[in-house]
């Protein structure tokens, strides 16, 4: 079972790629059930459109004759998903973890799901009562532990997140899930000189090739601006956020609240921004999360992209026209997000105010993370109506996010 148990490793710790040792087991193989419920889960986790017809080819292994009722749950769980429908895959995904409480793939998917449509509450029950069945000494505890730091990070329990977090790390000082729940509990708690401090000291364990490092380096980036470090932030964005942006939308996500924070007056950002734009305009599907559609918005706008910004409009509308999870969202978040950008390009900043004040309470629903959501109010409660969209250097982009309600 070493491949079995090697890529689920690399899926929990966020190291190598799971793939590769899920490679050798194909047809006919009596673990190949096992790694196609891990091929799936490695697709949901990825949150992108396009790994979609991976985790579809995946499911059919439900078709398998005698397969086991907690595979067969994995692979429902991932037809959800594909379907469109996260918040009931996230239930499902619950569901197993509590059936089957030593199922960490289950307990991992089921808090990627929720933290896609925004409910890490559920997660913190689901990680506590975890925490509780689990003896402290098994194998896996500490992936336990990673994950429960993360959710009660992302809940607001910083304190509680910090423990669990380096609780995490004195059993794999080198997992990069480990280190990303101490970054998140550290920033939670207001403290960014002592998280870059700590990230600087852990930079071996996290900037290694691993899906968390982008991430990672945006929290140092990140807690070095609140620091009044701009020239270490700018680095990092230039040297680790925008070249892996090209790849990844979701790491465009994070080089896009980080150049927003850092935009100023003095600071020529157009080519940064036009990157970006470039990098959803090549890579994002409008309308799958509304978490990426709003980053993909403020990179358009502040690249000056005004085709890009309608017809990621027009892709959003036709979302909201449908009758679905998505659609829902859209109709909720997404529109109004884009409204309020509107407005601000037309410089009529109190009726974007009062567009994101209403807005707030139904934020938490875009998903992904409550941080990085926080940057975009953070600015607009600063006032800065001259800047919050406005494309470096460029004419205001009027008109560019004319959607009906």
């Amino acid at each position: 079972m070493k491949d079995i148990s090697g890529a689920l490793d690399h899926l929990l710790r966020a190291t190598g790629d799971p793939r590769v040792d899920l490679a050798v087991i194909g047809p006919g193989d009596p673990r190949h059930t096992r790694a196609e419920a891990i091929r799936a889960g490695i697709g949901v986790l990825a949150k992108v459109p396009e790994a979609l017809p991976e985790i579809t080819r995946a499911a059919r292994a439900i078709d398998t004759p005698g397969l086991p009722p907690r595979l067969r749950s994995h692979f429902e769980a991932a037809r959800l998903w594909v379907a469109g429908d996260a918040l009931l895959a996230a239930h499902h995904y619950a569901r197993i973890a509590e059936s089957w409480p030593h199922d960490l793939l289950a307990m991992r998917l089921a808090q990627s799901c929720y933290f896609f449509v925004g409910q890490l509450e559920q997660t913190c029950a689901l990680l506590d009562d975890a925490l509780n069945a689990w003896q402290r000494e098994a194998s896996g505890f500490g992936f336990v532990l990673a994950m429960a730091s993360f959710s009660h990070a992302e809940a607001g329990h910083a304190e509680r997140a910090e423990r669990l977090g380096r609780e995490a790390l004195a059993r794999d000082p080198a997992c990069p899930m480990g280190v990303h729940a101490v970054a998140h509990a550290i920033a939670e708690a207001g403290r960014p000189g002592r998280g870059a401090a700590w990230m600087r000291r852990q930079r071996a364990h996290w900037s290694v090739p691993s899906r968390m490092r982008t991430h990672n380096a945006w929290h140092l980036a990140m807690f070095d601006v609140e620091d009044g470090h701009t020239a270490s932030a700018l680095a990092l964005l230039d040297n680790c956020l925008l070249p892996a942006a090209r790849q990844s939308p979701v790491d465009a996500c994070d080089a896009t609240s980080l150049l927003w924070r850092l935009a100023s007056p003095d600071m020529d950002t157009g080519a940064r921004w036009r990157q970006l734009s470039d990098a959803f305009e090549r890579r994002w599907r409008p309308g799958f999360w509304p978490y990426v559609d709003m980053h993909a918005a403020i990179a358009h706008v502040r690249a000056g992209q005004t085709q890009r910004s309608q017809q990621l409009a027009r892709s959003i509308e036709l979302c909201a026209a449908q009758n679905d999870l998505s659609a829902g969202r859209a109709r909720q978040i997404t529109i109004p997000f884009l409204q309020a950008v509107a407005q601000w390009q037309s410089q009529d900043g109190d009726a974007a105010t009062m567009t994101l004040d209403d807005l707030r309470p139904m934020l938490h629903a875009a998903g992904g993370s409550r941080l990085q959501m926080e940057a975009f109010a953070q600015r607009q409660r600063a006032g800065d109506s001259a800047s919050w969209v406005a494309p470096a250097g460029a004419a205001r982009l009027r008109g560019a996010y004319r959607i009906r309600a």
